[in-house]
């Protein structure tokens, strides 16, 4: 459950079209280091005029940016606020109750876009997160190299050292895709 079916270095790395030749044209994107860089109200350079590409060549149909807000008011508007800059309508804030990697983010993201498991893709840069949650609702997963440094939750908790151990296990090494 914790394996991503790709894993790229960035969101820029990714290959729209290769994704939509396999069906895939939805997307859940995650925020924090996939993005943009942990509390940056811009997105990371490049990340925009990439999604716009893959719009403006059809391998894009909608987006969703799901994002683990927990509390607070002023993280939301930040996730309001990029998308908007990203023209991606549908951003869930999930706070403590309905966070991921629980399926309630998801599913509302696959209601938003009006898609299905199959043709939708789940983007982000934590396994325990963002691949889990993917995942488990039959998403195709992709892991990207986190943008810059974690939230204090994450370097708590250990996650990445946990995540990187994993990954090794698996016999992934680096961003190459296996």
């Amino acid at each position: 459950m914790l394996e991503p079916r790709l894993w790229v270095s960035s969101l820029c790395q990714l290959d729209f079209e290769a994704l939509a030749a396999l069906g895939i044209s939805y997307y859940c994107l995650d925020v924090d280091n996939t993005l943009a860089r942990q509390d940056d109200w811009d997105p990371y350079p490049g990340v925009m005029e990439h999604l716009e590409q893959a719009r403006y060549r059809g391998h894009l149909r909608d987006a969703c940016l799901i994002s683990n807000v927990i509390f607070g008011p002023r993280r939301l508007a930040r996730l309001r606020h990029l998308g908007r800059l990203l023209g991606i309508e549908h951003v869930y804030g999930a706070h403590l109750w309905d966070r991921k990697p629980g399926p309630r983010a998801f599913r509302w993201a696959l209601a938003r876009m009006g898609s299905e498991p199959a043709s939708t893709a789940m983007v982000g840069d934590q396994l325990y997160t963002d691949i889990l949650g993917g995942n488990r609702l039959g998403l195709f997963t992709v892991l990207v190299d986190p943008l810059g440094e974690d939230h204090w939750t994450t370097r708590l908790l250990g996650r990445r050292r946990r995540q990187n151990r994993l990954l090794s296990q698996m016999g992934i090494t680096r961003a190459t895709g296996g």
